[in-house]
């Protein structure tokens, strides 16, 4: 799952996907109107959801999990564990938040930022963001792999470079950046002696 294009607005409510930024504000693809608007930097804080992370109890007291994480856990336990309602009481919200999270820190994390955690989720859910989000994710990975694999592909040839290749007929093709140039030059001197050899004895 990818959030890095999803942002929440103080004011504005729903998740929404970044556009575009600018020096006085930024335009934002908003879900729940259905349409592309401008959000000015003075009418409220943009949160890019990539950013937030819940307090867990780790031991040296500053452990996080990134909120996209828990989003995949709540994501994948969403039919047999739905989420509680925002209405609920605080134990009941404490609850649900630890069957999901059960190392989350409970002293930090109150139960205003497990609403937010909810809501948040419950939109993006019934929106269909969720599920672009992982396609967005699946879609990265491809193209790294495939990068990955250009880098290779570019890695192999750059070594072969360096090889001195026997042309028919004798004498030999030397392409640069040889790592090796002394063995390289060896193989290349036998080769064209058996090549002269043979000639010779026709």
């Amino acid at each position: 799952m990818n959030l890095d294009k999803y942002l929440v607005v103080s004011g504005v409510p729903g998740v929404h996907k970044l556009v575009t930024s600018r020096a006085d504000g930024v335009i934002i693809e908003d879900r729940k109107e259905g349409r592309t608007r401008f959000v000015s930097a003075r009418q409220g804080q943009v949160t890019p959801l990539a950013t937030v992370a819940i307090y867990t109890n780790a031991d040296d007291g500053e452990g996080t999990v990134p909120l996209v994480e828990v989003f995949e856990k709540m994501y994948d336990q969403h039919e047999a564990i739905p989420p509680a309602d925002v209405n609920a009481s605080s134990p009941d919200l404490r609850a649900y938040f630890t069957q999901i999270l059960p190392d989350h820190d409970q002293d930090r994390v109150h139960i205003n930022d497990i609403k937010k955690c909810i809501k948040w989720f419950n939109f993006m859910l019934q929106n269909g963001i969720l599920e672009e989000a992982k396609r967005e994710a699946e879609a990265q990975k491809a193209e790294e792999a495939e990068a990955g694999k250009d880098e290779k592909t570019a890695k192999a040839a750059k070594a072969g470079a360096g090889l001195d290749i026997l042309k028919p007929g004798g004498g030999t093709k030397h392409t640069t950046a040889a790592r090796k140039p002394a063995k390289s030059a060896t193989k290349a001197t036998g080769a064209t002696k058996a090549a002269t050899k043979s000639k010779n004895k026709v």
